[in-house]
């Protein structure tokens, strides 16, 4: 302990003088991020986080931890006290500022530290807080001691509110701390799972310690810590012209060859987001996974903590290391920001890696889940209920539905350039977003604006009902279209697919509707005998209705079309459709001799005539009858 202790003095008083050193620019670009901000910790929001250490003791047999966190810190205001948050069962040893004991008092989960001085605005410090105590856990799950296969494990899931159970910090969506260094001494024959990269393992008469090294921005709650007789699982993602990315596995000894056979899962999304939005922000450290009891995944950055590696528990989780790790939503009302990204992102991927028909089947899943209930919006406004804020019907899928109706709004290259300039965002990327910063960068790639489309799908509830009424003629369609909200009032202002077709043809026409009972008219170059709305799952919609009948101002075409294909014929087929109800057809040959009639009453039907040259005459049911020439070679 004493040489870990003199390592973190070195370590501080370096990382304060590399902070003070830090450009106006940078200050500038914090400034705006504390604006912007949107969730404070219980504690305050006083100084802005340079570096956490976390150097604890933790048996995995144990439901216990102690240890100290010194929090490298700069001033935002000046104050003679500094606070942090942690869970009020916990016991204080001690606190030190800069080395020296200081006073605190401890109440109501918060740890008000008086400083010896006033520090101003700019100025920094350090302070070492030392404590024990059985941490007690959230809902989710924050910290859990239990076991797997009779072995011990002790795992922390701090999303959205628990990372104060365990640890003293700033908990808080306002600030990343711009480092950490996560030490933590446990038992022999145990390994350690955490963030950023393994730098040391020192095995004494104490146990073995393990330290990680993190040296990206991170918000509170994605550091993370797992202990337990884990299997390292070592692989790497290939990139072109750089080295490859390091994948590093911790799996639990009963698991470690279905792991290792999944592995392939990590390659294949690691390499498609790769390609689709920005390298991995992490590239320099690792990815990797640590195997925890929890019934899904958490994306701890550069270690998601998984119940196993599932392909698309794999995408979803690796998903999130671009969207809720290197651009954190600001404010948990906004978390469709992280899940319905990484939602989305299910879909991507099955697109990128299996092709159209796998996402055509996703889209279908996500709007039935979406629509199983009338209400809710994607925008979080109860951030008090977790339950709430994780609502997999409004958060994940239909979060992940609006960015795909939009993307189909606005085109894909407008989409994706949208998605890389929001990555690239100095102001976001390593800090927070809100969902008006998404909404600007895909105003500003689209030249154009979004307002009405994320007022009614973001912040409104519900979703729309369509009501279609066509009419086709030779060559041009009409459409009436009509909408009715699942819920309240809103009007979905957007652009819809309608499909018009006939036996061998059909086409996918978007209409941009804007107010109910509008008519459009398409011109598809066939007479369409079927029309059916959204085919390929597009469009969050349900209960859709799909009539054909005359549109009020649309003037019936007085000739009716006759179809008949294919001419000439290589087997003596032919396939007869009409807009009209056919009531008899007869096919005479060159001689006049009627080679066949029958009587068939329907839209459309099919003959079988003899090798040469006929003469087809159709007759309808509106009393007009039509003659054509057919051919069978």
């Amino acid at each position: 302990m004493r040489t870990n202790l003199l390592i973190f003095v070195f370590l501080a008083t370096t990382l304060i003088a590399k902070a003070q050193e830090r450009s106006d620019v940078l200050t500038r670009q914090r400034s705006l991020q504390k604006l912007r901000n949107y969730e404070e910790s219980k504690a305050g929001n006083m100084f802005d986080v340079i570096h956490y250490e976390l150097n604890l003791s933790i048996n995995p047999a144990v439901d216990y931890v102690s240890g100290t966190v010194t929090t490298i810190f700069q001033m935002t205001e000046e104050s003679e006290t500094i606070s942090f948050d942690l869970r009020g069962n916990m016991i204080i040893d001690s606190i030190k500022f800069n080395n020296q004991g200081v006073p605190h008092t401890f109440l109501n989960h918060i740890i008000s530290v008086t400083l010896p001085s006033a520090l101003e605005t700019g100025e920094m410090g350090s302070i070492s807080i030392s404590y024990h105590g059985v941490p007690q856990s959230s809902g989710f799950g924050a910290w859990e001691q239990t076991t797997h296969n009779g072995a011990p494990v002790i795992w922390t899931l701090s999303e959205p509110y628990g990372a104060y159970t365990w640890w003293p910090c700033k908990q808080t969506l306002v600030d990343k701390a711009d480092s950490v260094d996560i030490i933590v001494n446990t038992t022999a024959g145990n390994r350690v799972a955490s963030n950023g990269l393994l730098i040391s393992t020192n095995t004494t008469e104490n146990g073995v310690t393990y330290h990680w090294k993190h040296r990206h921005p991170i918000a509170t709650y994605l550091i993370a810590i797992a202990v337990t007789n884990y299997v390292e699982l070592l692989s790497n993602v290939p990139v072109e012209g750089q080295a490859p990315i390091q994948i590093v596995d911790y799996a639990y000894p009963e698991s470690s060859s279905q792991w290792q056979a999944n592995q392939a899962n990590v390659v294949n999304a690691m390499t498609a987001f790769n390609n689709l939005f920005i390298m991995y922000p992490y590239a320099n450290e690792k990815y990797g996974h640590a195997e925890f009891g929890w019934g899904g995944g958490m994306e701890h950055q550069t270690m998601s903590f998984m119940y196993n590696l599932g392909e698309m528990l794999v995408v979803h989780e690796l998903a999130h290391q671009w969207f809720g790790d290197y651009i954190t939503c600001g404010s948990w009302a906004d978390i469709w920001l992280n899940e319905g990204f990484a939602t989305y992102c299910e879909g991507l991927y099955l697109e990128y890696q299996y092709g159209a028909s796998q996402f055509k089947n996703w889209r279908q899943g996500e709007i039935s889940d979406v629509t199983s209930l009338p209400g809710g919006s994607v925008y979080c406004y109860d951030t008090t209920s977790v339950s709430s804020i994780f609502s997999g019907r409004l958060s994940y899928a239909k979060g992940g539905m609006v960015l795909h109706m939009l993307r189909r709004q606005i085109g894909d290259e407008v989409f994706f350039q949208g998605i890389r300039n929001y990555l690239a965002d100095p102001n976001l990327a390593n800090g927070f977003a809100r969902t008006p910063d998404l909404k600007a960068h895909f105003e500003t790639a689209a030249d154009t604006t979004l307002s009405e489309y994320f007022n009614a799908w973001v912040y409104q509830q519900g979703y729309p009902s369509f009501n279609i009424s066509w009419q086709s003629g030779s060559e041009t369609s009409w459409v009436r279209m009509s909408q009715t909200p699942s819920v309240g009032s809103t009007f979905f202002k957007m652009k819809v697919p309608v499909r018009f077709s006939r036996s061998g043809q059909d086409t996918i026409v978007w209409f941009h509707h804007v107010n109910n009972n509008q008519v459009f008219s398409a011109n598809i170059g066939f007479q369409a005998t079927q029309v059916s709305f959204d085919p390929n799952y597009e469009i969050i919609s349900r209960y859709n209705t799909v009539t054909q009948g005359q549109i009020v101002g649309v003037e019936p075409e007085i000739t009716t079309s006759l179809n008949i294909f294919p001419n000439p014929s290589a087997n003596g087929t032919f396939f007869i459709e009409s807009t009209k109800v056919i009531d008899n057809i007869r096919v005479y040959d060159v001689a006049g001799k009627m080679v066949v009639g029958e009587r068939i009453n329907a839209w459309k039907s099919d003959i079988i005539v003899p090798k040469g040259i006929h003469i087809v005459r159709v007759w309808l049911k509106n009393g007009n009858n039509e003659t054509r020439k057919i051919v069978v070679l």
